[in-house]
């Protein structure tokens, strides 16, 4: 385990003389107590390039698995120990293969893995043996007819042994399809409806011009905590619970005290320039942007992160920027219990958006990268 006294690269907060030492900040009724820890990848290194991207963490919160593109090698790193511990190669081509581009990963029993790809997922052991593809297009299913190209562009959770995937689809023509339940033992799709959906609006920004087209969507998630499965909006703080035992779900309706509900709107949803698409981003992106929630098992709890950025003017750079990759002018944390009923709310000092985060034995980690390398803040709340 290494720690740093490097905290103030993403903490804007008056340290003592020693900031590798853990400092305490009372926001109300609400403390927050945090350190820094390094992860130790001796004489390797760990691939920082997409951050936490292509990640996902084991059950226990002992592991994590991170994917690298660049390599097609999958690290894993002990959260216990803060070391690299191994990484396995994988193949892009043949019959084990994982295809060129990785667009997710999750884990499945925490003894197999999911790599998915744009045309199928694949199922394969920590050794890299691929064990069994699912392709919705190729496979006889019964309950919902799908538009061409559908898949499971965004990761989805797997259930009942890696047999079900529920996972929101989507397709080439860029339209969102339903979230479902496809069950590859049985061959059936099952649409899960999402009550009150149609109500909340998360405005995509469409490009359309002679030589280019592209969509902005808001970002959306999927989780699993306990028996449930949760799905959340970058574009509005409603939450939708989905009950894997009676296929069933519902929304969670709340209100924030300290930011609004969601994103005004008004903003076109269709422009013909780049210059344009770049100006109409920045004002979508500047309103609040909601994080999924995350569970604490140990204190029966969830914890919010959202955010606000800060306008620049600079119309440079990457033209689909995420709003985390913009100045950073508010961070939130909003706590829950484990009936998602809102608890508590606060402003933090964190001067970037918390977007890779889990929490461990009742504390808040956060991923962070000082020069290149792995990283975590931990924050116990109180």
């Amino acid at each position: 385990m290494k720690y740093t006294p490097a905290l103030f690269l993403l903490l804007s907060l008056f340290l003592a003389c020693n900031p590798s030492k853990e400092s305490k900040i009372d926001f109300n009724q609400i403390t927050l107590t945090m350190d820094t820890v390094m992860v130790d990848p001796g004489e390797d290194i760990i691939n920082l390039r997409t951050g936490l991207w292509n990640s996902v963490i084991n059950e226990d919160l002992s592991k994590l698995y991170l994917y690298d593109q660049q390599s097609s090698e999958l690290a894993i790193v002990d959260l216990n120990r803060l070391v690299l511990e191994k990484k396995t190669p994988f193949e892009q081509d043949g019959p084990n293969g994982t295809g060129p581009y990785v667009t997710w990963i999750n884990l499945v029993n925490n003894e197999r893995i999911l790599l998915a790809n744009f045309s199928e997922v694949a199922l394969f052991d920590l050794q890299a043996n691929k064990l069994r593809t699912y392709n919705l297009n190729k496979e006889p299913f019964e309950g919902l007819e799908l538009s061409e190209g559908s898949n499971f562009y965004q990761k989805a959770i797997s259930t009942h042994d890696g047999n079900i995937l529920w996972g929101r689809l989507g397709s080439f023509q860029g339209v969102e399809e339903p979230f479902i339940k496809a069950d590859f033992d049985s061959k059936r799709i099952k649409e899960i409806k999402l009550p009150g959906k149609e109500l909340l609006q998360d405005y995509p920004l469409t490009l359309k011009m002679e030589n280019m087209n592209g969509v902005m969507p808001s970002v959306k998630s999927i989780h699993k905590a306990k028996d449930k499965l949760i799905l959340a909006n970058s574009a509005y703080a409603n939450l939708f619970v989905v009950d894997a035992q009676s296929d069933s779900a519902y929304q969670i309706d709340y209100t924030p005290k300290l930011t609004a509900k969601g994103k005004k709107g008004g903003y076109p949803s269709e422009v013909d320039s780049e210059q344009r698409f770049r100006e109409v981003a920045e004002q979508i992106h500047a309103e609040i942007n909601f994080i999924a929630p995350i569970w604490d098992n140990q204190n029966r709890r969830f914890y919010r992160f959202s955010f606000e950025t800060s306008p620049t003017g600079i119309y440079d750079g990457p033209l689909f920027k995420m709003p985390e990759n913009r100045p950073i002018s508010a961070v939130y944390l909003s706590i829950f219990d484990e009936n998602l009923n809102l608890i508590g709310e606060t402003l933090t000092d964190l001067t970037v958006a918390p977007t890779y985060a889990f929490v461990k034995d009742g504390v808040i980690w956060i991923y962070i990268n000082i020069d290149d390398e792995l990283g975590f803040v931990r924050f116990s709340v109180n």
